[in-house]
């Protein structure tokens, strides 16, 4: 793969107004020489956000990020090094053939031969008499077609093995076809069909590609089988990592500046009938953490709808802590009597469920004490203690005015005077601070001992990118003490992707790394990662993991430590402990 030379590079960054660029996504206001506005990398109240156009640059004073035209481009619309340039040169009338920068996409033909398939549902659906029926039972679930067509929705063959056979035309490889999960092979060697006679969903990538299927009975079978049946995993689709109408979802996304998620295909498809154009499904009641991260690339604010049911319910609350993780916005609708948003508008009307969305959301407080409140027997005293706690542990770090809120709210659930509960409040409130205190000492330790190994760890990050993915293999997205190390890191990835994007080697110039640290990052970078190592040491660095796989083994130990305080059983306490003392073993003895 080519090079894109520098000069071509500078040619499209002066032709491009960066003001005009940015404006599309962040309202700016000059002042002096520069324009300031409103970070889109991170939430806040007051601009520190801030463009440059005599210098073609962006910087944000506030949370670090900063960079030109091809960054801001790269990271708003998530685009590759390569794409954000051809976007640009589109823009400012730069005649330039990528064709010889760009890498072919190794599964191509994979995606080619899921197109194909998603191509046959679709004309199958159209233009033949099983078609009509299931048009029909499309048609009575209140689904048009226009909607078919949005979705590109489509039908599967009763026959036994017609898929297979019309993709064997085109000239695709049985071995691919059963590698995609498209086909299966009978106990006598035969091919046949995995979906037969099923309304076809086809799982779309946010980048357009068709990666897998999902197939809807439509008709009473008597066999059995399930009322979904959906692509394995394969080369091109792992379920945690897609979501459901993503591509479809961006722009109204970006435009909405939220998502909407819902559990299945046909909640989002009753979302969109009601004109929740934003929404996405994770296609069952499991969210991962790069179906979160997903959301993110695109929006900081989530609403939360999976179905009213217990299952939905214990879906929203582990949704919670996952959006939490990602310091997300999060808004709740709890759909009523048990319903999914496809049930609601059976009932109601399009308009009311999109009423009901957009304003019947409560938050994660509110959320956290209704779900608290089913399970309290009012008439035991430990249950209400128990209640009582839950509660003051969400609210002790809101406003007064939301505490108080709160406060009235446990009097009348509990019968207990409000003056009373705010007293078991203050008290609750103190005996944290004092916990808090009697642990600093020992924690203040064990904190330093870990921020020390992350400092020297950029070390590594920098001159070598195999520890860079060495340490994300083994930790992923892990929590760093020292936040200013979390940020060089990133910068330091984001330095070898394009490096690596641009040519065949990752090293980074330190020109450019300091090029790209705000003044809180330099000064950190100076005074306490900086040093001087005269080469790269194995054993070092796996001493150094050693250091942060203890320290997140002390974490562990620490979250049990609290769930048995608050484990509303003695069952439960006694389960926890007996895991807890499990871990303690294992730190102990050095287990990794």
């Amino acid at each position: 793969m080519a090079k894109i030379s520098d000069a071509v590079i500078s040619e499209i960054l002066s032709k491009t107004d960066i003001v005009d660029l940015i404006s599309e996504k962040v309202s700016l206001s000059k002042k002096g020489k520069s324009y300031f506005g409103l970070c889109p990398f991170h939430n806040e109240k007051t601009p520190s956000f801030s463009v440059e156009p005599e210098r073609k640059i962006f910087n944000c004073f506030s949370c670090g990020e900063k960079g030109n035209a091809i960054g801001f481009l790269q990271k708003t619309e998530n685009l590759s090094f390569i794409e954000a340039i051809e976007n640009l040169a589109d823009r400012a009338n730069v005649s330039i053939d990528f064709t010889q920068y760009k890498k072919e996409n190794p599964n191509k033909k994979f995606l080619d031969i899921n197109q194909d398939a998603a191509n046959f549902y679709k004309l199958y659906l159209s233009s033949t008499k099983q078609g009509i029926v299931a048009k029909e039972y499309l048609k009575n679930r209140g689904i048009s077609d226009e909607v078919i067509d949005k979705f590109d929705i489509g039908l599967s063959s009763n026959e036994f093995d017609l898929l297979y056979k019309t993709l064997i035309e085109k000239g695709h490889l049985v071995s691919d076809l059963h590698d995609l999960g498209l086909v299966k092979e009978s106990e006598k060697e035969t091919i046949y069909d995995l979906f037969r006679e099923r309304i076809i969903f086809p799982i779309v990538n946010e980048h357009g590609s068709v990666v897998g299927f999902s197939g809807r009975t439509y008709v009473d079978k008597k066999d059995g089988s399930p009322k979904y049946i959906n692509s394995p995993q394969t080369i091109v689709f792992t379920k945690s990592n897609v979501l459901y109408n993503m591509n479809n979802a961006i722009n109204e996304i970006k435009k909405n500046n939220r998502v909407v998620l819902f559990e299945g295909y046909m909640d989002v498809i009753a979302a969109y009938r009601a004109n929740v154009k934003e929404s996405v499904a994770s296609m069952g009641t499991s969210l991962t953490v790069d179906q979160v991260r997903l959301m993110k690339k695109f929006t900081n604010n989530v609403t939360i709808c999976y179905d009213g049911d217990p299952a939905g319910v214990e879906a929203t609350e582990r949704a919670i802590k996952l959006f939490e993780q990602a310091h997300m916005e999060i808004k709740i609708v709890l759909l009523p009597d048990k319903m999914d948003p496809d049930d609601y508008l059976k009932k109601y009307s399009a308009a009311d469920l999109n009423k009901y969305i957009n304003d019947s959301w409560i938050d994660k407080i509110e959320f956290a004490y209704r779900k608290s409140n089913m399970n309290i027997d009012f008439t035991k005293m430990l249950d209400i203690e128990h209640f009582k706690k839950i509660i003051f542990d969400l609210i002790k770090d809101s406003s007064n005015t939301i505490i108080e809120s709160y406060i009235n709210r446990l009097s009348e659930d509990t019968k207990v005077s409000s003056e009373s509960i705010r007293q078991d409040f203050n008290q609750y409130t103190k005996r944290n601070i004092r916990n808090l205190r009697s642990r600093n000492t020992q924690q203040v330790k064990i904190d330093q001992k870990n921020s020390v190994a992350e400092r020297h760890l950029v070390n590594y990050y920098i001159k070598d990118y195999k520890y860079v993915k060495s340490f994300n293999q083994e930790f992923g997205e892990m929590f760093y003490i020292d936040q200013v190390v979390r940020d060089i890191k990133m910068i330091v990835e984001d330095l070898h992707y394009l490096n690596l994007e641009t040519s065949k080697e990752s090293i980074i110039l330190e020109e450019d790394l300091l090029n790209k640290l705000n003044p809180d990052q330099l000064h950190f970078y100076d005074k306490r990662v900086k040093y001087k190592m005269a080469e790269l040491d194995d054993k070092e660095y796996r001493d150094l993991l050693g250091v942060i796989q203890d320290y997140q083994k002390h974490i562990v130990i620490q979250k049990l430590e609290e769930q048995i305080k608050n484990a509303p059983t003695m069952l439960e306490k006694i389960k926890l402990a007996e895991y807890r003392d499990v871990k303690i073993k294992e730190a102990k003895y050095g287990q990794r």
